[in-house]
């Protein structure tokens, strides 16, 4: 019988590099990357009434840089993903992953990933 209450979002890698490059930082996002604590604090007091698709988008904009590999940013969106409890991620890319890529995606972040469309993948946590 079929998990129905399966955690699935979608991440689009595309939409969140051109939000990542023009993000204007806020006070409070300035200080949770000085103050992880405070952060984590900060965010389970807001996470309540938000979605795990907009509470993984956010974890993303705080950890995810475009000064590291999208391998690495990949490996690290997964582990978001798991501690948000999701179980499938639907990513959706700017461009095909070679198999390497993949394979390392896989190993780093303990995951399996499909490839459903040459830009698109499901990733089952």
């Amino acid at each position: 019988m079929a998990n129905t209450n399966r955690i699935s979002v979608v991440f689009d890698y595309t939409s969140f590099l051109g939000t990542s490059c023009t993000k204007k930082w806020t006070f409070s996002d300035a200080l949770v990357s000085f103050a992880p604590v405070f952060g984590t604090v900060w965010h389970d007091t807001v996470r309540d009434g938000k979605s795990h698709e907009e509470r993984l988008w956010e974890m993303a904009l705080q950890r995810l840089s475009s000064r590291r590999s999208d391998e690495s940013n990949l490996v690290t969106l997964v582990k978001l993903a798991k501690l948000e409890g999701i179980q499938e991620l639907k990513l959706v890319m700017p461009y095909s992953l070679e198999p390497e890529q993949i394979n390392a995606i896989q190993a780093r972040g303990e995951a399996e990933i499909k490839a459903t469309a040459p830009e698109e993948f499901i990733i089952t946590l």
